[in-house]
């Protein structure tokens, strides 16, 4: 498959309708943006297993497999759970947010300026917990 980047270019040099409708027709069921399949190409690519993400995350056993096998779509919080869960960084976690369809943190926040620290820092859900609680915020 190809990477972001040479897609974008393929489309660049889309210059006129006919190459728009190929580039269109190539990349149509080929790339599956669900929150569930990216979530578990991720963990394939950094080798986390569910049962791993399940002890991380805090989240239920049964819901979190059916985040992974995409029967059921998670909120925010769960997301950001999940990204502290696989130490992703805050680019990482904005673009999980987005595929969900859930807004980006937001650094002017003080709840979204806090999970960014914790982040950043890798801290862990019950860590991050803790310093949300500390603040006065609303814990995931």
């Amino acid at each position: 498959m190809d990477e972001t980047g040479d897609l974008l270019s393929k489309l660049n040099d889309a210059s006129d309708i006919n190459k728009l409708d190929r580039y269109i027709s190539d990349i149509e069921g080929s790339y599956d943006l669900s929150f569930s399949h990216y979530l578990n190409e991720l963990m394939r690519k950094m080798n986390v297993l569910p049962a791993d993400l399940i002890e991380r995350s805090n989240i239920e056993h049964s819901y979190c497999y059916q985040i992974l096998n995409g029967r059921k779509n998670p909120g925010r919080d769960k997301i950001l759970a999940i990204s502290l869960a696989l130490q992703l960084d805050l680019n990482e976690t904005q673009r999980l947010l987005k595929i969900a369809g859930e807004g980006a943190l937001y650094p002017k926040s003080k709840r979204d300026s806090l999970i960014i620290y914790a982040l950043e820092h890798k801290m862990s859900v019950i860590d991050t917990g803790i310093l949300l609680d500390k603040y006065g915020e609303k814990s995931l």
